[in-house]
């Protein structure tokens, strides 16, 4: 039997996935996205929930064109292209800072763009070093160069204006995460033994790179001493939940789950981001409880407020590691969202705990929202694309299709957001991302169990959990 062609396997499912996705542009009268378009795409709106078959046609076509890639690119030139990878980070940091979308908006012609020689006027920047910086980012798919000389704004580099969650994360997120993956070579190699080896949040990658003995979260922790550099983190963190909300609000029955339920409680909630979404959603549901540390309050109410939902969504101090004040109160659905990754297994089942005590003798319910990390493998003998996509024509229910053939079994790039928060959890926090399995593990810690596991389109997972 002659061996597959894994070129021809991929291309085959990327044709497969592009044609899908044309369709389902046309049928919802939208045009195709643009490289030369200086706004965003209708469908690069945060809010904007693609329907089933047009998600998993879009997960398809970018997950064989990256395993195309991996094919086709010369390994040496990959391998000095991320050994300079930082110079797109700082790049698009300088880009945010200097608030350069805004200038290419106030250009007489937004789509050709300003000159560099303007820009670099405005900015106060050198601009031979600005031009350079600038030809770099372009080259990586932010901003346009529309004559020599010239850029403008592009899809991409619409999420880096001023107060969009883009630019939160590249000027907020960027710099804790750069800074501390650093590091993370020295954690690993470090000479103490001890060191390198411990699993607490006050020996890890942060702790190298800040030079102090304090865990970044916690009681007593760094960004409790530090409530400015809370609140930044707060915002980016909000801001990288955007990218899974809309997924978790449209995937899963929340409105049937608050039958005969008080409220939805959002314990470590920060700023409300997922809050504030399932209130506009669902304007049925009538309460909602942001439970955080007193220094997140002031930046959680002002984001509730701008949403409008103040009449709806409250925010109430809580410590996630002592007896929850709703204990006896009444009937809650529970919602951990990106949390329990922050801490160790035990960490996470004194959290759970608190929580199990108030699912006694009630209704109320645990709901966990974190990406179940996947095995990176991929196999030859699997559906084909093409059959996949068929067998979704028509559904309005969210259910992932299986990998085709050398697609790996979380679509690769697809999942790349979990992949690298996991990083980010390891050089901070010494935590980690689960697994489906290391999940079960801290759930049977505290006395519960996982009762299902809910795919939404995003990077998470919404699982149901119960008491033992």
């Amino acid at each position: 039997m002659p061996a597959i062609s894994e070129i021809s396997s991929l291309l085959e499912t990327l044709t497969s996935s592009i044609d899908v996705f044309k369709a389902e542009l046309a049928r919802q009268q939208l045009s195709e996205p643009s490289l030369s378009a200086s706004q965003p795409h209708p469908i690069d709106d945060p809010t904007y929930v693609p329907p089933p078959l047009m998600y998993e046609a879009r997960r398809l076509a970018v997950s064989s064109l990256n395993q195309l890639r991996l094919l086709l690119e010369s390994p040496l030139e990959a391998a000095i292209n991320i050994s300079m990878a930082s110079g797109e980070i700082q790049g698009l940091r300088l880009a945010a800072e200097i608030e350069l979308p805004e200038i290419l908006d106030a250009a007489t012609d937004p789509e050709e763009g300003e000159d560099i020689r303007v820009i670099a006027e405005r900015t106060k920047t050198d601009q031979r070093k600005l031009e350079g910086i600038l030809r770099h980012v372009v080259k990586k798919g932010w901003f346009r160069e529309t004559k020599p000389g010239y850029f403008a704004n592009n899809r991409r580099s619409s999420t880096l204006r001023k107060g969009r969650h883009g630019s939160y994360l590249i000027k907020n997120f960027n710099d804790y995460v750069f800074n501390v993956h650093g590091k993370l070579p020295e954690l690993m190699t470090h000479p103490d033994e001890s060191f390198r080896m411990a699993r607490d949040p006050t020996h890890t990658a942060w702790n190298i790179y800040a030079n102090t003995g304090l865990p970044f979260f916690g009681p007593n922790g760094w960004t409790e001493k530090n409530p400015i550099e809370a609140q930044k983190f707060a915002s980016a963190m909000g801001s990288l939940g955007v990218a899974s909300d809309s997924g978790v609000v449209y995937d899963f029955p929340w409105v049937e789950l608050l039958k005969d339920k008080d409220a939805i409680i959002d314990l470590g909630g920060g700023q409300g981001t997922l809050s504030c979404s399932l209130a506009a959603a669902y304007p049925e549901i009538k309460s909602f409880v942001i439970q955080d540390l007193p220094g997140l309050r002031e930046s959680a109410e002002k984001f509730i407020a701008f949403k409008g939902v103040s009449d709806r969504v409250k925010f109430e101090e809580q410590d996630f590691f002592e007896p929850n004040r709703r204990k006896g109160t009444g009937n809650y659905v529970f919602i951990l969202q990106k949390v329990l990754h922050d801490w160790s297994d035990e960490e996470g089942a004194k959290i759970l705990r608190q929580i199990r005590d108030c699912l006694f003798n009630s209704k109320s319910t645990l709901i966990i929202i974190d990406p179940l990390l996947s095995p990176a493998i991929f196999t030859a003998k699997a559906p084909s694309a093409k059959d996949s996509l068929s067998a979704l024509k028509g559904k309005s229910h969210y259910q992932p299709v299986p990998p085709p053939p050398f697609i790996p079994q979380d679509f690769g790039d697809n999942w790349l957001i979990a992949h690298s928060v996991n990083i980010s959890l390891i050089a901070m926090f010494n935590s980690f991302e689960h697994t489906y399995f290391s999940m079960s593990h801290i759930v049977e810690l505290a006395g519960m169990k996982i009762k299902k596991v809910n795919a939404t389109r995003g990077y998470v997972q919404v699982t149901e959990i119960e008491i033992s």
